[in-house]
């Protein structure tokens, strides 16, 4: 049995990009199951998940700092390029 996307251990959909992990890691699977290679999966899981799981962690980490979580929302809307990048970064 072969998981994707959060059923795969995604480390939190908090910033709704569950779908396109997903996606990405379906990709990875199939590629694994039509090469007939299914124990490759988990490290084309990790490098298809790595930069949403990065993304993620450091905003988990900052939510998680007492300084740093009380400006995410302030400095978000002071730069709303920088957050939209970021966000977006999420969406592919």
């Amino acid at each position: 049995m072969l998981l994707v996307g959060d059923a795969a251990g995604y480390v939190d959909a908090l910033t709704g990009e569950g779908i396109a992990v997903a996606l990405a890691c379906a990709r990875a699977l199939v590629d694994c199951v039509a090469t007939d290679d299914p124990g490759a999966y988990e490290r084309r899981w990790l490098a298809a998940s790595r930069r949403y799981r990065t993304i993620t962690s450091t905003l988990l980490w900052a939510r998680r700092q007492p300084l740093l979580a009380q400006r995410i929302v302030p400095l978000a809307a002071r730069l709303p390029r920088v957050f939209g990048a970021a966000v977006q970064q999420l969406a592919h």
